[in-house]
């Protein structure tokens, strides 16, 4: 639990200053300030500004960091490390940047601004199989600690070996809306149920893809494929009033 300072106000009466309370706000994970209520990726939606208050934009920086570009999602768990893919590495000469409270890509002109922290270490899973995607997971560890505020806060981790399936989920991120199609500016959400991974490994199957399905895998979405993520994107699941991590997604068909 991080807590945002607390806006003090004095005020002179009989000579004498006593304080008012303005405003004290306790940030703890998964939970969205800035939403009055609780509660393309393919076939997605545009979220809300400050709905998705985890969700990290990793962006590349290269050549001295004169040009950047956008390189996966993550998810924000405490305020000095950031969840992503293993498979979000960062090319030569190149490193990555966190950014934390991002909505619209294109511009500044959201009501409360993003902040950028610079990631000192990657620390990829010791089993990541790039082949496989088997524990496609890493670490960031930023430079220094990202303050939280109404529109950045962590999520909170799931229990160990907690059971996802039959479940409906959330998949943030900026995927593309459309498989072939352009990158939307505007972060996207999507609705998707967790099924069996026999029943994922099925549907791959059917529809001409060999690709292997890990029991360490999660999946979701569709068999008709309108429904999915086809990038790195965060797999987010509502469990007591609070939002937990449950994966990151990778792979989509259509």
């Amino acid at each position: 639990m991080n807590r945002i300072p607390v806006h003090m106000k004095t005020v002179m009466h009989q000579k004498k200053p006593y304080f008012i309370k303005i405003r004290a706000l306790l940030i703890k994970c998964g939970v969205r300030p800035l939403m009055h209520k609780n509660g393309r990726i393919v076939g997605g939606k545009g979220a809300t500004f400050g709905e998705w208050p985890w969700q990290v934009l990793v962006r590349e920086s290269t050549w001295l960091g004169l040009f950047t570009k956008n390189k996966c999602g993550g998810v924000l768990i405490t305020s000095k490390f950031v969840v992503t893919a293993a498979h979000c590495q960062p090319g030569f000469l190149a490193n990555l940047v966190a950014v934390f409270g991002e909505f619209d890509i294109s511009g500044e002109l959201e009501s409360k601004r993003s902040i950028t922290k610079n990631v000192k270490r990657v620390i990829v899973h010791r089993h990541y199989d790039a082949a496989t995607f088997a524990n496609d997971l890493a670490l960031l560890e930023l430079e220094s600690p990202v303050s939280f505020d109404t529109h950045i806060v962590p999520i909170c981790m799931p229990q160990d070996n907690e059971d996802f399936t039959g479940r409906m989920a959330t998949v943030t991120g900026w995927g593309r809306l459309k498989y072939g199609g352009g990158v939307p500016s505007v972060l996207q959400e999507v609705q998707v149920p967790i099924i069996e991974n026999p029943v994922c490994q099925e549907m791959f199957q059917t529809a001409g893809h060999a690709k292997t399905i890990l029991s360490s895998f999660l999946c979701a979405g569709y068999a008709n494929g309108q429904k999915d993520s086809c990038e790195t994107e965060l797999l987010v699941m509502r469990r007591s009033g609070l939002e937990s991590r449950s994966g990151l997604l990778r792979v989509g068909f259509t």
